[in-house]
């Protein structure tokens, strides 16, 4: 095994993003809920903080000019979602823009004689699941997946036959990167008359987010953007009830003029280069598969091909997930290990399982997502020390 001192040298941003791009990290592969936050948006937010200090929803010249950076800020990030602004509304966090969707979807469809039931991928993150089963006098049927933890369309099927409130399936999962059938799912939602919310956190500013939802959330964290914002787009043909009137577009208490700002700097940042982006990803991606299937006792998971640009997990057999991470970590590599969701938990992973591939009795993940300016030296530096350590822990 290399010195676990040694330095990882990183090379050059790829000749992607203009000056200044986002500053390339050394053997930083762990951006999902961790994609560093641009430079833009870094400005942004100090520029924000100085003008759009106060309440946007007062009167006075202070107030003005803080809705008008709210307001602005909104539009921009609608563009960049490809939805009007409108129907685009910002929270603080992805998990309570869900949950004001979730109850708030809920709640109308039930006054509208639905029944209160709502079905959900057995892949979905943690917020989705804890918002479902937030939901009063709720039955949550949850809908298997195959093994590449993409859902079991005649399953979908049949459940939705017997009606729901409301489904939930996301764009694409974020911790082995598959992609959902979501245009077959929601024509089976549209031809049921019930409405679909769909996370789409990892799919924004990595690929195309198409038209196959209802209500869709999406998290300024994943291209670049700061905490303490999020994005919810509801559709005009959808009823629903938040328990707070969105304020100027903005869902539960005070807004963060200044994140918002900073989220809607780092799309306009991102527009122009994130397919040149996706496709560098996918081919460290297709680097990494390609040689754990080389490594005894290692498996990628996830659709080979369907999949995200920029996320790989690998299963191996007779290690510990979190004494690999350790280990990468000491020499200067950044991986994951359990779901994205529990990682800080010690939890297994509920998507591996669900999927079929893992048995936290015996085997341990990695999970790798790439930042934003990713070179090949971090994916060389993992590829020559991941093994003798997975070797190393396995013994």
């Amino acid at each position: 095994m290399s010195d676990p001192q040694a330095p990882v040298s990183e090379t050059e941003t790829p000749e992607i993003w203009p000056n200044p791009g986002p500053a390339p990290l050394v053997g930083y592969l762990d951006a999902v809920a961790g994609q560093p936050v641009l430079p833009v948006a870094t400005q942004a937010l100090v520029a924000a903080l100085k003008q759009g200090w106060s309440d946007p929803a007062r009167l006075h010249h202070h107030g003005r000019r803080a809705g008008l950076v709210l307001d602005t800020a909104r539009a921009a990030i609608a563009e960049f979602l490809r939805v009007p602004v409108a129907s685009c509304f910002v929270g603080s966090s992805g998990s309570d823009v869900l949950r004001a969707a979730i109850m708030g979807l809920y709640q109308a469809r039930l006054s509208a004689g639905a029944p209160a039931r709502i079905l959900v991928g057995a892949t979905e993150s943690m917020a989705v699941t804890f918002a479902t089963r937030a939901c009063p006098g709720v039955e949550t049927v949850t809908i298997p997946v195959d093994a590449f933890g993409r859902i079991d369309s005649e399953a979908f099927s049949a459940a939705i036959s017997d009606g729901a409130a409301l489904v939930c399936v996301q764009q694409a999962n974020a911790e082995v990167g598959t992609v959902q059938p979501v245009q077959e799912v929601h024509a089976l939602c549209r031809h049921a008359g019930i409405p679909m919310v769909s996370e789409a956190a990892q799919v924004a500013g990595h690929r195309a987010i198409g038209d196959a939802w209802d209500v869709l959330v999406a998290v300024p964290r994943d291209w670049g953007g700061p905490p303490g914002c999020a994005a919810l787009v509801v559709s005009p043909d959808v009823r629903w009830r938040p328990d707070e009137a969105p304020d100027r577009g903005w869902v539960g208490g005070f807004p963060d003029v200044a994140a918002v700002a900073a989220a809607a700097a780092a799309a306009e940042f991102v527009e122009p280069h994130w397919e040149a982006q996706a496709a560098h990803h996918t081919a460290m991606i297709d680097r990494i598969r390609s040689a754990a299937a080389t490594w005894p006792g290692v498996q990628a998971v996830g659709d080979p091909v369907d999949r995200l640009p920029h996320i790989v997990t690998l299963v191996a057999d007779g290690v510990v997930g979190e004494i690999v991470v350790t280990e990468l970590d000491k020499r200067s590599i950044a991986v994951a290990s359990g779901s994205a969701c529990t990682a800080d938990t010690r939890m297994p992973s509920h998507v591996l399982e669900a999927m079929g591939v893992f048995d936290p009795r015996d085997s341990g993940s990695l999970r790798m997502s790439l930042p934003y300016g990713c070179a090949d030296a971090s994916i060389d530096a993992f590829l020559r020390e991941a093994p003798l350590i997975i070797a190393a822990a396995r013994g």
